[in-house]
């Protein structure tokens, strides 16, 4: 039997009055690397303060783990939902209860294994142009900015898969839907976490950038639609997402126009900005560490031919340093560093060394991968360290439990490809200026930009 410790039992940093610790975590640099700090110096529970509102904090890997294997009947992400409704965001990601598991089972089965073989030429597709944008800026000396680039990649591929559309902005000049969306997440996060409902009382110049972007997808939505209601009449199986979402479960009803195009947002949305984040903060690091980028560039000539992508998935085998680098920037750069819940009932947590108690209501945040930087030397970039896949370390980067993010091997076959494709035909080197890092409703890379170089020759090459 463990001591049993309550909100009241756990220490933290100290809160100011009235405000509690937000001014703290306002005015530190990388807001939310405060909370690690923090982990560090209090343990991996603790106790802050928002206003007068007691919050828990944890990184605690059995906590963490127990939370998340939890949902959605025993914990809750109370806030999220209506944020998400309120921005027309309103599918699977915020959905809970019987609701979430009508969607989760869509979203699981348009984005099984089988699928991607087919989604593959999709993916290359977009691979192919990102390529050919890269080589451009290589041959005319110029920088590239990665997140920009990689997230019209990622919103190509996504919009694809979701609706069978080829927006193909990697391709386009100027703005347009690609830039629009890039937007939402932000303002989910503000909502979020702003003190007070601004947004009811006064519009602002991205609020009519965000309403024109969601005419567009509701528009494209409708015109696909159309397409996927005839196809599935001729008794096809799903390609897409939404071909997925026009027959209705067994025993439920079919989904409205503004169900199916929240559906469709949040699948656009988790496929452009999340994984889009890790690719850009690895080529950074393997920017950074030449070394790394010459063992990528040299599994990946072998693995994946000597131009263009490959036929298929299957080669993506054998990039197996190249994982390891995607893992590491996982590590060091989680795209959802902290999430927030409350348990649906009184529960007590089995947590290190002793079991929490939290009555119900009570918010916890959780730290997802504060436990994997109980490693060497935490803030350095060693993707070898990978080779025993570090397994004994907590480390959620797609969450766990019932919820464990659908998209995971999408994600990770896009990256995968991206960056072995990147290393193997350009030689990636930092530009001038400062990289940093902003947390909205996710965490993301800004000011990243490369200078992608025509590839070293091979070791050996002759010379003409």
């Amino acid at each position: 039997m463990q001591p049993v410790r309550t909100v009241d039992d756990l220490t933290g940093p100290r809160p100011l009055p009235v405000v509690g610790n937000l001014v703290q975590m306002r005015t530190d640099r990388d807001g939310h690397r405060a909370y690690d700090r923090w982990a560090h110096e209090y343990g991996p529970t603790y106790r802050l303060r928002f206003g007068k509102m007691p919050i828990v904090v944890s990184g605690d890997g059995p906590i963490v783990e127990a939370v998340l294997r939890d949902r959605p009947d025993g914990f809750t992400r109370t806030r999220v939902g209506p944020v998400l409704e309120g921005l027309g965001v309103d599918g699977v990601f915020g959905a809970e209860g019987a609701r979430w598991r009508r969607l989760r089972k869509m979203a699981a089965e348009s984005l099984n294994a089988a699928y991607l073989r087919e989604y593959f030429t999709v993916i290359a597709r977009s691979a192919a142009r990102l390529q050919a944008r890269w080589t451009t800026a290589a041959e005319n000396g110029q920088a590239v900015d990665v997140l920009d680039d990689v997230r019209r990649f990622t919103l190509d591929v996504s919009t694809a898969l979701t609706v069978g559309h080829d927006l193909n902005s990697l391709e386009a000049a100027g703005g347009g839907l690609h830039s629009r969306l890039a937007e939402l997440f932000p303002e989910i996060g503000r909502r979020l976490y702003a003190p007070l409902p601004l947004h009811r009382f006064v519009t602002l110049p991205r609020d009519r950038r965000r309403r024109l972007a969601m005419r567009e997808v509701d528009a494209l939505v409708r015109d696909r639609y159309a397409h996927a209601r005839t196809r599935m009449a001729t008794g096809a199986k799903p390609a897409t997402f939404l071909e997925a979402l026009v027959a209705p479960l067994r025993d439920e009803p079919a989904f409205t126009h503004d169900e199916l195009v929240g559906n469709v947002l949040t699948m656009m949305l988790a496929g452009q900005d999340t994984i889009s984040s890790t690719i850009a903060w690895t080529l950074h690091h393997l920017a950074g560490d030449p070394g790394a980028q010459e063992r990528v560039r040299a599994e990946a000539s072998t693995a994946l031919g000597a131009s263009g992508p490959p036929d298929g998935p299957a080669a993506l085998r054998g990039l197996r340093f190249t994982d390891a680098a995607i893992q590491e920037s996982l590590r060091l750069r989680p795209v959802v560093p902290v999430m927030g819940f409350r348990p649906t009932r009184d529960t007590v947590l089995h947590g290190t060394g002793y079991d929490l108690s939290l009555p119900e209501g009570q918010s916890i945040l959780l730290l997802l991968s504060h436990g994997a930087r109980a490693v060497p030397d935490p803030d350095e970039f060693r993707p070898e360290r990978w080779s025993g896949r570090m397994t004994a370390q907590p480390f959620f980067p797609f969450g766990a439990g019932p919820r464990f993010c659908p998209g995971h091997n999408l994600a990770m076959l896009e990256a995968t490809l991206v960056v072995g494709l990147a290393c193997r035909d350009f030689q990636l080197l930092p530009d001038s200026g400062d990289v940093g890092e902003k947390l909205a409703f996710t965490a993301f890379p800004t000011g990243l930009r490369l200078r992608p170089q025509p590839r070293p020759e091979p070791a050996g090459a002759a010379r003409p």
